[in-house]
């Protein structure tokens, strides 16, 4: 079983995600805002799922700060968003769903990236 760490601030998008990943047989753990290099490290993520637009922050500066860090740059992340495209100029992040990519596609992305790391 791998597992998501997924950062959304929409609570029904955080769920409708929690819900798809666990029922496609994924460890999910859920947060609605950044978090620290020491708590992904306890957590171990496999795949960490980012919004683009998080309240106070951009889920693509969190992306950066992720993949500068020793501790977390292996880790592939997705910038997510399910209301708008995600421009790909300037992001570090592995992957990239916007909303013209469905729910089946971006299980497949996860499930992909899940199994490389």
């Amino acid at each position: 079983m791998k597992r998501l760490f997924i950062i959304e601030d929409d609570a029904d998008v955080r769920e409708m995600l929690v819900f798809l990943f666990e029922n496609n047989g994924h460890e999910v753990i859920k947060g609605d805002k950044a978090v620290t290099v020491e708590e992904l490290d306890s957590i171990k993520p496999h795949v960490i799922i980012v919004d683009y637009k998080l309240n106070g922050t951009s889920g693509n500066d969190v992306c950066s700060r992720l993949k500068a860090n020793e501790v977390t740059k292996t880790i592939p992340v997705i910038l997510y968003s399910s209301t708008e495209d995600i421009p790909v100029k300037g992001t570090t992040a592995d992957a990239i769903a916007g909303k013209s990519l469905g729910l089946e596609d971006l299980s497949y992305l996860v499930h992909r990236l899940a199994f490389l790391n």
